[in-house]
């Protein structure tokens, strides 16, 4: 909506609350994991065709707190440094089952 939209009003979404309300946890992992992956290289690929300009377009996040001010660029670094931990876990995983 961010891109689409000027400066709109979003609703933050607590993860924990979203889980619970859907049968997300009891998915199969393969099927779970391409869906993961098909969204995840359309997005990257959104992303790469970005105007420069598109990277600070901006909205109102409410609902967790006084209402922020989010860019594009925002989301995209939070959600880099979110993954990031998420790959130091499947490396220890990795390490694990290697023993």
């Amino acid at each position: 909506m961010t891109l689409a939209e000027d400066h709109p009003t979003l609703r933050a979404i607590n993860p924990t609350a979203w889980i619970r309300q859907t049968d997300y946890p009891d998915l199969a992992f393969r099927p779970s994991q391409r869906a993961f992956d098909m969204q995840r290289a359309e997005l990257l690929a959104l992303l790469e065709s970005l105007a420069p300009e598109a990277w600070s377009r901006a909205a109102t996040v409410t609902g967790a707190g006084a209402p922020l001010t989010k860019s594009v660029r925002d989301y995209v670094e939070r959600m880099a440094r979110h993954e990031r931990a998420h790959w130091r876990q499947l490396a220890k995983i990795g390490d694990a089952v290697r023993g």
